[in-house]
């Protein structure tokens, strides 16, 4: 467990990264933050790179054009396994949808998802109870 982490920000909405990354910087948890506004260039990110570059988190939006973040997760799940044992994934998304709650729900990678705007008390504190950050 780390007080700061890596944290991968996956969003084709520019403001949405922005406003994300502005958000993570004022929790004060990530020594690095990766941003990415098409998630096939975050998936060739990680295929590129070893355990040690990799993020220990990825906040992932669902609705995005060409590859959306079910498409990302199936890819992902091809990727090396000891890779992906240190990497946790939430799904930041405004989408109300059901279907998309369910799904991201029975995705074994997806740790939880948190709608949009990022909240930041209800991601500090999945954080801690999952043992991904300490506060220190």
């Amino acid at each position: 467990m780390k007080e700061k982490i890596t944290i991968m920000l996956i969003d084709d909405n520019r403001i949405d990264l922005f406003i994300h990354n502005e958000f993570i910087k004022q929790m004060n948890i990530a020594d690095t933050i990766l941003e990415y506004s098409i998630a096939s260039e975050a998936l060739t990110f990680l295929e590129q790179n070893n355990e040690s570059q990799w993020p220990d988190l990825i906040l992932l939006d669902i609705h995005m054009p060409v590859m959306n973040g079910f498409d990302f997760l199936e890819k992902y799940s091809t990727l090396l396994l000891s890779n992906r044992q240190k990497c946790h994934i939430i799904i930041v998304s405004s989408s109300l949808d059901v279907g998309d709650k369910l799904r991201a729900k029975e995705s074994e990678y997806v740790l939880e998802l948190l709608e949009k705007p990022l909240n930041t008390e209800k991601l500090k504190k999945l954080l801690v109870e999952n043992k991904i950050i300490s506060i220190g």
